[in-house]
């Protein structure tokens, strides 16, 4: 492969000679101007503090929908969601649930339809 060196035969000690000398990095302290932190990395420090956590989760295991096809579980939480805003408001923790779980589950073209048909009065749920 021609006259390349690899990484192991340039560490090695060549017959009869010096060890070659290996440089090690030298790391750089983090304040070198004065040991004192800029202003500007004060201010990262307190934007980091002061965002607030996300909290990432999905839909939990429903029993009645078994397989991983979710058409019917997106059909049913979309159900429930208006089935429990007609029973309920609309901003109480059950419905944000429902919500939340239709829209993760369900596709954005689904439910423009729906809420299209749901608008014009054509829709064949029962809520």
């Amino acid at each position: 492969m021609g006259a390349t060196v690899s990484r192991c035969e340039e560490e090695q000690p060549a017959e009869g000679g010096d060890a070659p000398q290996v440089e090690q990095p030298v790391e750089d302290s983090p304040n070198e101007e004065g040991g004192q932190e800029s202003s500007d990395d004060a201010g990262e420090d307190e934007d980091e503090e002061q965002r607030p956590q996300i909290e990432v989760a999905t839909t939990p295991y429903d029993a009645r929908f078994p397989g991983f096809n979710q058409a019917r579980t997106c059909y049913t939480r979309y159900n429930e969601f208006y089935k429990c805003k007609a029973q309920k408001d609309e901003a109480d923790p059950e419905c944000k649930f429902y919500q939340k779980a239709y829209r993760s589950l369900c596709p954005g073209e689904w439910v423009d339809s729906w809420n299209e048909q749901r608008e014009a009065g054509t829709w064949y749920g029962k809520y």
